[in-house]
């Protein structure tokens, strides 16, 4: 399992084998069952991880107790908020198993010995945590410039039949629509590839 994430690092820049047999030592895989939380929305996350199989939701929860899908997370992509993890602050979303997922967890001890021995890798993750930054951002603009249905598309092109594995009132929470105006825009798509 463990050579996933080497392949999804070294994608990036070469990591040195003395790191990679750090890495391999640190990555502990974990299942996390459909429902499963891996953290909870105001709780010290204990763990941050990398996605190797399944879908996981990254959600916060209103005053009025709605749910607010930030982002899904899918196979190769962590799931971990750096300065919540290594401050041991209360995190600021809940991430949810929408299926059974295979993860590989990280504490913050083991942030700290990748800091201290592995400076490659660290410096490969603290990248990737930045381009999830931009990521996220750049993603809230387009969501905010495109219509509903567009951004319904988008996400269709971007992770084909993810609308069979997410329900869709989770995906009509991601684009900030009401569950049958999702109803519609699939209806009004069927028609139109009819």
């Amino acid at each position: 399992m463990s050579h996933q994430i080497i392949d999804f690092l070294t994608k990036t820049k070469e990591i040195p084998q003395g790191e990679i047999d750090i890495l391999k030592q640190l990555a502990r895989p974990y299942t996390l069952q459909k429902g499963e939380f891996l953290y909870q929305e105001d709780k010290t996350p204990k763990h941050g991880a990398f996605v190797l199989k399944g879908i996981l939701r990254e959600f916060y929860t209103d005053t009025k107790a709605t749910e607010h899908i930030r982002r899904f997370a899918y196979q190769n992509w962590w799931v971990v908020d750096l300065f919540e993890l290594m401050h041991e602050k209360p995190a600021l979303y809940s991430v949810q198993a929408i299926e059974k997922s295979e993860v590989l967890i990280f504490s913050k001890n083991d942030f700290e010995i990748l800091v201290a021995q592995c400076p490659v890798t660290t410096s490969i993750i603290l990248e990737i945590s930045a381009a999830e930054k931009y990521s996220l951002a750049k993603n809230e603009k387009q969501k905010k410039s495109l219509t509903a249905a567009e951004n319904y598309q988008q996400l269709l092109k971007t992770h084909p039949g993810i609308d069979k594995k997410i329900p869709l009132f989770q995906i009509a929470s991601y684009l900030s629509i009401k569950p049958e105006s999702l109803s519609r825009i699939r209806k009004q798509l069927n028609q139109t590839k009819n």
